[in-house]
């Protein structure tokens, strides 16, 4: 049995790398192809990684196109509100006057004179514009005549309610001034100072606005 081993003792620093070659390959294969440790679990953890980024990207790409369609479904609104609700003094000057006409002669009051005022946003780049009128009446017409204007197409806003009369007064009429405000997204100077005697600018004016009593 010596004798036999002895050829592989001499050829020892031939043979033996060789087998410590075979055998890392061997381990390398066998980690590479390992379910559980090896290339094909690390394959699948980055596959893994990339489909929980790739569900990230596409739930970010979904929320994205809805605040999009958020904030373009908003500018269309605020179109709308420029162009169609606040427009300009020109286009709805006459549908004003002619709701606030029908709302007074539904609620069987008649107005006095009218009074108008301007006043300048700077911030909003808009016009506020004011009518002022008094009527009498009973509390039930004053009730109608309110719900007429804020029920009407015409953006209209009840500013200011103001009641005056004598205290001991024996009659249920009341003596009651008005003032109905808009706003303009667009003025036309000239006409605005024909109706106030002019726009007066947020800086050089307290309260911004004007009366011309007609």
């Amino acid at each position: 049995m010596r004798v036999a081993w002895r050829p592989w003792q001499r050829m020892a620093a031939v043979w033996v790398p060789a087998v410590i070659v075979c055998l890392v390959t061997i381990a390398v294969y066998a980690y590479q192809t390992s379910g559980s440790v090896g290339r094909e679990a690390q394959l699948r953890d980055d596959i893994t990684g990339l489909e929980n980024q790739v569900a990230r990207l596409t739930r970010t790409l979904e929320q994205a196109e809805s605040e999009r369609d958020a904030v373009a479904d908003l500018d269309l609104q605020f179109n709308y509100l420029y162009d169609e609700v606040f427009g300009n003094l020109d286009e709805r000057l006459t549908n004003i006057l002619r709701e606030v006409g029908t709302a007074t002669r539904e609620a069987g009051l008649l107005p006095g004179s009218f009074s108008y005022s301007a006043s300048e946003d700077r911030q909003l780049d808009q016009v506020r514009f004011s009518i002022q009128f008094a009527v009498e009446g009973e509390y039930p017409q004053i009730r109608l005549l309110l719900a007429s204007v804020q029920t009407s197409p015409e953006f209209l806003i009840v500013e200011h309610i103001g009641f005056a009369g004598e205290e001991d007064a024996t009659t249920r009429e009341l003596q009651i001034s008005i003032r109905l405000a808009t706003v303009f997204a667009e003025a036309n100077e000239e006409l605005l100072r024909r109706l106030t005697g002019g726009i007066r600018r947020a800086e050089s004016d307290g309260d911004g606005t004007t009366e011309d009593q007609s």
